[in-house]
């Protein structure tokens, strides 16, 4: 919400609202229902992963949240400073728990996560730079080129992950079915897409409405692929 023009649009506050709500729901979900609603029994997913996937539903509701307030709160007369801190935000929080969802999809190895955290505090320097000078090159630009150049280096690094997980399933799990490696895979450029949408919106409110309509549909994916994926072990081979 670049320019604030979906806080005046009821449908799209409607719109954001729902997407806000439903990312709750699935972060609560996730986290205290034991059962599965989605599988069935037959299927027990890994807790692990429907934990780091929480993390993520709960980072999308604050990202909603924080949004708002600073649109209609807190720096409502200071769009810089407002955008800078906003966005910053979302690079460090949405960013490196997406790429750990997607690290624990794998269930080969434990590939580590905190490289992928650690990498987000250039973001951090340069939200602060921008915000001390003024400065929308600190406040964005760079930070945006930065996550570009992340972005691209996980999804080379997730593809080599993802080979690797693929050749593991068959020589282990022959009797499964391998939806799993493209579907990841899919996901994986499907958010970058979603990256760049995002990003790169300058406030039309077409890319807000967009915006919200594919953090539905990203919800509700992940709740369906987390629950979906069973938990491999030795008993299962």
């Amino acid at each position: 919400m670049y320019e604030l023009q979906g806080l005046h649009d009821p449908m799209f506050l409607t719109l954001y609202v729902a997407a806000a709500c439903l990312a709750l729901v699935a972060a609560l979900y996730l986290l205290f229902r034991r059962g599965n609603a989605v599988a069935g029994s037959e299927v027990s997913p890994s807790p692990v992963l429907r934990r780091w996937t929480a993390a993520l539903m709960a980072a999308i509701v604050a990202s909603h949240v924080w949004w708002y307030i600073l649109g209609q709160v807190w720096l409502t007369d200071d769009r810089l400073a407002r955008n800078i801190v906003a966005i910053a935000l979302d690079y460090i929080t949405l960013v490196p728990l997406t790429m750990a969802v997607l690290l624990r999809m794998l269930q080969d190895r434990r590939r580590p996560v905190w490289l992928w955290l650690l990498v987000q505090l250039p973001v951090v320097v340069f939200g602060v730079m921008g915000l001390a000078q003024r400065d929308w090159l600190y406040g964005n630009t760079l930070p945006h080129l930065w996550q570009l150049g992340t972005a691209l280096v996980f999804l080379v690094y997730y593809a080599f992950a993802l080979r690797h997980y693929g050749r593991w399933l068959r020589d282990n799990y022959s009797s499964l079915e391998h939806k799993e490696v493209w579907q990841s895979l899919a996901f994986a450029l499907g958010l970058f897409v979603v990256y760049e949408v995002y990003t790169s919106n300058g406030g039309a409110l077409f890319r807000e409405y967009l915006s919200q309509v594919l953090t539905v549909a990203i919800v509700a994916f992940l709740v369906w692929r987390v629950e979906t994926l069973q938990e491999l072990t030795e008993s299962e081979e």
